[in-house]
């Protein structure tokens, strides 16, 4: 990223962000994937220490962090500048060992979205045990991101009875509910695929991994959610947490329209 571009994506759209903040609906939600005492990369892995000084900042700034199942309730469901959903793709290992009890100790709940295939199967990942007791302390709440973790755009690829059905049975079969929150493999969705996910699935809430503004389809919503990245700077963590990147995709829309 080239002077100029840091510029931009470090001051001017949080700040196109700021003035335009109005257009959030819904509650803002931000992800993370690995958590890793090692060197950080991107999206994929977040260095402790890193999160750390940023669930330190949600904790000593009074947010209000929710579960899943309080998104049930309408009023949780509203944009509110110091409330957010904190979300973690895949179901890693480190979610639980490198995580849990300091979360916990700051009283911030958080989600998973598991992969179902590998929990208990792959052992950087979760197991059904951990899973549970996550989800019993009251803390951690989950929701399902397929069996196998495909490409979903397009739907001619993909075994819906697998990855959808097939999935959320064992999901209810391991946890006694069934999952209301589904999260998109890679970001990787459309209109087609929104389609059938609000149409022919249980599912209430639809995550992406597109930074925009979350909206309805067919009763359901549609999430927009925030990616944090281990090598952007604190500032952009701050205005992501705020809902104030969620204007990218209207930018990246316009900017393309403009060509």
């Amino acid at each position: 990223m080239n002077a100029i571009n840091k510029i931009v994506y470090n001051y001017l759209i949080p700040l196109l962000g700021k003035i335009n903040v109005g257009k959030n609906h819904f509650v803002n939600v931000i992800y993370y994937h690995d958590i890793v005492k090692g060197e950080g990369q991107s999206f994929m892995r977040t260095n402790i220490e890193v999160f750390k000084r940023q669930m330190r900042y949600i904790a000593d700034n009074g947010y209000k962090t929710l579960r899943f199942d309080d998104l049930n309730d309408i009023d949780n469901l509203r944009f509110e500048k110091k409330k957010v959903v904190i979300a973690f793709d895949d179901g890693w290992l480190s979610n639980y060992t490198e995580i849990f009890d300091f979360m916990k100790l700051l009283g911030i709940k958080y989600n998973i979205y598991l992969t179902i295939g590998e929990i208990g199967k792959n052992p950087d990942y979760l197991t059904w045990d951990l899973v549970r007791l996550m989800h019993e302390s009251g803390l951690v709440g989950f929701g399902v991101h397929t069996f196998t973790h495909p490409y979903v755009a397009d739907m001619k690829d993909i075994d819906p009875q697998l990855e959808f059905v097939q999935a959320n049975e064992v999901f209810q079969m391991e946890l006694g509910y069934e999952p209301m929150d589904f999260c998109y493999p890679y970001g990787s969705c459309t209109e087609t695929s929104h389609e059938y996910l609000t149409t022919k699935t249980q599912y209430q809430r639809i995550y992406t991994s597109s930074m925009k503004y979350s909206y309805k389809k067919n009763g359901r919503i549609i999430f927009g959610r925030n990616g944090i990245s281990n090598d952007e700077s604190f500032g952009v963590f701050k205005a992501k947490l705020n809902g104030l990147f969620n204007i990218w995709s209207t930018l990246m829309s316009y900017s393309r329209f403009m060509k």
